[in-house]
């Protein structure tokens, strides 16, 4: 990065703190109303649920030039406690930890099921402009409970991070991942939205009609051959239906202004695409019963190890039930919360876009995102017009969009002994710090995933350059969220700039049983598309072989 690349932003001494940018879920600048209804949201959840919990930690996030930066420091505000205190708190939050798989599932997954349906459903354009104010109210409300029940859920991570320290203790493998491979192979929402693809690819394959619309088209004019023809309006009864239920969701997480899979199928069409041109050993049912088959043979091993030992017995079977809820607590609750909950808040933001048009205070409806807040509310009450501030912060926005900022301002995130810290900032969003390779032709991250890949490399910044990806090559991305999963069936293997241990990328590679290495922070960066490149999972380093 050169000095150039962070102009703008604020340097050590000018900043107080120490601020992470959160590249694994905001890799570019996200519009105002996402940072200020949904980030800070996501701040205020998080803390409510942490201090719920007994953690003394606050999220704080702040947006500079539209990049969303956050740490995980303690709040003054939070009583503090003895030695003797901590003590209790770990024992406490490791307790409280391993009831959170069930807990989603009894508790926390059904509550936000109605919330959820009403907004993706209600008839908001009927409503007047007092009645859309109010609602503006719950929906942000709303946004609030989605984030803290997210907060009381990254616990999930504990657990977790105990049963594999537990399996290197007693079974001391070669490979350091391996423990991870106990988490994988239960059903998932990711798991049913490729499902869902992987049925209607094989739709496509067996109709000589179909199959030649998808060959020779691209995503976007799909749609308007397939409603020539009586087999293609059917093949769109059945997407649509899937998209009903599976189309909630956008490339990211927080930018609410993105358009949802249900507004713009190019996505799901083009993994359809990418689908056919693989075989039956892709299908994400066996690809389920491949990782359920691993996780089994390793937790035999450790039970027949561990025989003759009933406390340690015990105590591996304890953190296997509580950590077996990770993989779909992890999974399900960006189906619903991440992914659904805000592109439901953007139902209900397009349509106060909508009346705001009407209105004359602002000329697109998507302009609505380019407001905070308190300016929505008076929006809706006063009608000042709003055209020349949302100019304004769209080419503030695409300004910002050519910058590469840097990954921390002010002191680096430093070692914290909390269990949930170590969790969540190294384990999942790893942003502790990695030393460097000082070989130009090797990058070091993360081994999140075993075993060693050579191929070519692919630089894929969001899903909607997926299209380049063939089968067998190196995915190099910046991070993953659940609606890449289905591009793990294509792969060979994977490269992260972002991510730890327990990143969504690192959980679903360790699925799919392919090599992979999160946290390079540069991967995008150094490598090239074309290059050839070696994944080493289990060192966690990649190796350009050629460059282009």
């Amino acid at each position: 990065m050169t000095a150039r690349q962070h102009d703008g932003f604020p340097v050590q001494g000018e900043i107080d703190g120490y601020w992470d940018w959160d590249k694994i879920h905001a890799p570019r600048p996200l519009t105002p109303l996402a940072g200020d209804a949904i980030v800070m949201a996501m701040a205020e959840g998080f803390t409510i649920a942490q201090h719920a919990f007994g953690s003394p930690l606050a999220l704080r996030c702040r947006m500079v030039n539209n990049y969303l930066y956050a740490t995980f420091c303690p709040d003054e505000s939070f009583p503090a406690q003895s030695s003797q205190d901590v003590e209790r708190y770990v024992q406490e939050l490791e307790r409280i930890a391993a009831r959170t798989g069930e807990r989603w599932v009894k508790e926390w997954e059904p509550s936000l099921l109605p919330i959820l349906h009403r907004t993706r459903t209600a008839d908001f354009l009927a409503m007047s402009d007092d009645e859309l104010a109010q609602e503006l109210e719950t929906q942000l409300q709303n946004v609030v409970s989605y984030w803290t029940i997210h907060g009381w859920i990254n616990l999930s991570l504990v657990p977790a991070t105990a049963l594999m320290e537990f399996y290197n203790a007693e079974m001391q493998p070669d490979d350091l991942n391996e423990a991870w491979q106990l988490m994988q192979g239960y059903p998932t929402k990711s798991l049913e939205t490729s499902k869902g693809l992987w049925r209607l690819s094989q739709q496509v394959k067996g109709s000589v009609v179909l199959s030649k619309v998808f060959e020779s088209l691209q995503p976007s004019e799909v749609l308007d051959a397939l409603d020539t023809t009586e087999e293609g309006r059917q093949f769109l009864v059945d997407l649509r239906a899937f998209l009903d239920d599976f189309g909630w969701r956008s490339d990211g997480i927080y930018e609410v202004a993105d358009p949802t899979w249900r507004e713009d199928p190019a996505i799901p069409l083009n993994t359809i695409q990418g689908y056919l041109a693989l075989d039956d050993e892709h299908n994400p049912e066996h690809t389920l019963a491949r990782a359920t088959a691993r996780r089994e043979e390793l937790a035999d091993a450790v039970r027949m190890k561990l025989s003759g030992d009933p406390a340690k017995l015990t105590r591996f079977n304890e953190l296997m039930d509580a950590a077996q809820h990770n993989l779909r607590v992890t999974e399900d609750h960006s189906f619903w919360i991440d992914q659904m909950g805000t592109a439901a808040f953007r139902r209900f933001c397009l349509d106060v876009g909508q009346r705001l048009v009407d209105k004359g205070i602002i000329g697109d409806v998507d302009d609505v995102f380019f407001l905070y807040k308190e300016e929505l509310r008076a929006a809706l009450r006063e009608g000042k017009p709003g055209h020349e501030t949302v100019a304004e912060r769209r080419a503030e926005k695409d300004r910002w969009a050519q910058v590469v900022p840097p990954p921390h301002l002010g002191v680096p995130t430093p070692n914290n002994a909390d269990p949930f810290f170590v969790a969540i900032v190294d384990k999942m969003l790893g942003l502790l710090p990695i030393e460097p390779s000082t070989d130009p032709n090797v990058i070091s991250g993360v081994g999140a995933s075993p075993g060693v890949v050579r191929g070519t490399a692919k630089v894929v910044r969001s899903l909607t350059e997926a299209s380049k990806l063939q089968a067998g090559d190196i995915m190099v991305c910046e991070m993953t969220v659940p609606t890449w999963v289905p591009l793990f069936a294509t792969v060979g293997a994977v490269v992260a700039d972002s991510g730890g241990i327990l990143s969504h990328c690192a959980i679903v590679a360790r699925e799919f049983h392919l090599p992979a290495v999160v946290g390079t922070m540069v991967g995008t960066d150094v490598i090239k598309d074309g290059m050839t490149v070696t994944v080493d999972g289990s060192k966690g380093i990649v190796r350009i072989e050629e460059r282009k």
